[in-house]
């Protein structure tokens, strides 16, 4: 990022946005050969991306769908609960993660999370599989990688474990790289700010067949073959309405996005960790606290989330900040904080106590692949120059 000079202004602001994609002329030529071929919508490049992907997770099925929120409403409907089975859902995640319950007609129930890495807390999900769950939807936050415990007490209570790893695409735990071994199946997401970006998009990565199979159907309205089926003249031309499914299809202008990114995402990653690197190195001694507490060699490393001191305001910190040029964002807010979700909601037994210490505090720094060391080092100095002018100068 250059400065820009403000005439108005001696101290020149060096603009750093909080995210970004990168986009390379390589991603630029493979959409545009998609426009030229005379198909646009779901087809070869659809299949070679779930191969490739497959490939680098070591997985035997990728199906690729519109956004992870598909991936996860479809992975629910696959588990055919009864109505108003109850899903336990980490509090500490983006609304889709429990939408996918509800759009299934299920209930979620909220649950607190572990303070190191905001991640689902083991003994908040004990109690209520105590208490009573059908199944849960576990979050990989910021691309680090849920607990083995998770894993351990869904398998010893008998309840299937959907994984959110729309921050997670790259991330390895105990299994390996995050793929959806062991569990129902992993849901990634290609959005605008994710480390692999198709602009929109996701796909679904589990080992079993009957999954994979209900996905390609479900995805496509329910219907027996999509378009390209359809379209080939070995198949027969009609089809039939097996499910009612959703509209959850990629198309193959977003999988050659996908495609190209995924050819050179080991770089990509290689620089996220150089960047977070810089941040823990240079924010280190100072007032926040960093998720997770300590770097995570398994991280996918997609977000930069920090922890301000107590009593600090957040929303002067962000507002500083941005006077110097530098962009910030919160993730997330606590769904239990929804009042939608207060509605439509339970909480977990002992309630989140955790996440409600934690919300005001958490604040997430620009973190992407078309940063420098330079923009992380202007990030830092604002921070903590904007918390050294707080009340009590908390830097």
């Amino acid at each position: 990022m250059r400065p820009n000079a403000d005439d108005d202004d001696d101290e020149p602001i060096r603009p750093v946005s909080f995210a970004a994609p990168d986009i390379s002329e390589d991603d630029i030529q493979a959409v545009a050969e998609v426009l030229r071929s005379g198909w646009i919508t779901t087809g070869t490049q659809c299949i070679e991306l779930e191969a490739q992907l497959a490939e680098y997770l070591g997985i035997a099925h990728v199906v690729t769908m519109s956004s992870c929120t598909a991936a996860l409403e479809t992975a629910v409907a696959f588990l055919d609960l009864p109505p108003g089975a109850k899903v336990g859902v980490p509090t500490w995640t983006f609304v889709a993660s429990a939408i996918s319950a509800v759009r299934n007609g299920l209930q979620p129930v909220l649950l607190d999370i572990d303070p190191n890495t905001l991640n689902l807390d083991a003994v908040a999900l004990e109690r209520a599989l105590d208490d009573g769950l059908d199944a849960v939807i576990g979050v990989h936050f910021g691309g680090v990688a849920m607990d083995k415990s998770i894993h351990l007490l869904c398998e010893s209570y008998g309840v299937a474990l959907v994984e959110d790893a729309a921050h997670a695409l790259g991330a390895s735990d105990h299994r390996g790289i995050v793929a959806g071994r062991d569990t129902v199946g992993a849901c990634f997401s290609f959005y605008a700010t994710k480390n692999l970006t198709s602009g929109e998009g996701g796909a679904l990565s589990t080992d079993n067949e009957e999954l994979a199979n209900f996905a390609r159907v479900y995805r496509n309205h329910g219907l027996s073959h999509d378009a390209w089926a359809r379209h080939d003249s070995n198949y027969p031309k009609g089809y039939d309405l097996l499910a009612a499914g959703i509209k959850g299809n990629l198309s193959d202008l977003l999988a050659a996005l996908a495609r190209s990114q995924l050819a050179r995402f080991a770089d990509l990653q290689d620089e996220r960790r150089t960047l977070v690197d810089r941040y823990r190195d240079n924010l280190a001694g100072t007032a926040v606290d960093f998720v997770p507490g300590e770097a995570d060699p398994g991280a996918a490393n997609h977000l930069m989330v920090v922890l301000l001191p107590s009593g600090v305001e957040r929303a002067a910190v962000m507002a500083s900040m941005l006077e110097r040029g530098v962009s910030t964002s919160v993730h997330f807010q606590p769904l239990h904080t929804f009042p939608w979700f207060e509605r439509h909601a339970l909480l977990g037994p002992g309630g989140v106590p955790h996440a409600d210490g934690l919300a005001p505090r958490a604040m997430s720094l620009p973190l992407h692949t078309c940063l420098d060391l330079a923009d992380v080092d202007h990030v830092c100095e604002a921070l903590t120059d904007a918390m050294a002018a707080m009340p009590g100068g908390a830097a």
